[in-house]
């Protein structure tokens, strides 16, 4: 996990890095959200709906109109079916690329989509049940779509994500 998050910052450091006119027109954005997930994969057997947060920072590449280089954390519950308050916690960290289409359009409504690559950690929490904790985690990759809302001064974000590693995830409204 240090190797994807130090690879992750330095290419976000190297990107800050090129003509100072360009450095002019590239802004750090940071962006936060949540809402309501569901488990996928393994972790959607038996499980309820639960919450999902995140937060991160997103920089234009320079390259085309909408098209960033982002950093995303986030953090997921999924609970259990039953009445032992048991759940499964979800943090994750990714390096993504996120395009709105038609970034330059004056429409308010533009749609997005977003990929990228990271690590997360499924840690199982038995609640009252009297199981042992236990926590598996690995690569994963994230995607992502949904509307833009241009609101001045700041945007509006409505879509879906979708977090997994080769068993289990968690999609998020």
């Amino acid at each position: 996990m240090n190797r994807i998050l130090l690879a992750a910052l330095s290419a976000a450091v190297a990107m800050t890095l090129p003509a100072r006119d360009a450095a002019a027109q590239r802004r750090i954005t940071p962006f936060v959200g949540g809402g309501l997930a569901t488990g996928t994969g393994d972790l959607g057997e038996n499980t309820d709906s639960g919450w999902l947060a995140f937060a991160g920072i997103d920089l234009p590449l320079g390259v085309g109109p909408g098209l960033t280089f982002g950093v995303t954390a986030s953090y997921a519950r999924v609970p259990y079916k039953g009445g032992f308050d048991e759940f499964t916690g979800v943090p994750a960290l990714f390096g993504e690329l996120g395009y709105v289409i038609g970034a330059e359009s004056s429409r308010i409504v533009k749609p997005y989509l977003r990929d990228g690559a990271g690590v997360q950690l499924r840690k199982y929490d038995p609640g009252t049940t009297g199981f042992r904790e236990q926590s598996d985690g690995g690569l994963a990759f994230s995607a992502g779509g949904g509307l833009q809302f241009s609101l001045a001064p700041a945007s509006l974000f409505l879509g879906a994500r979708f977090v997994s590693d080769a068993d289990a995830g968690v999609l998020g409204f």
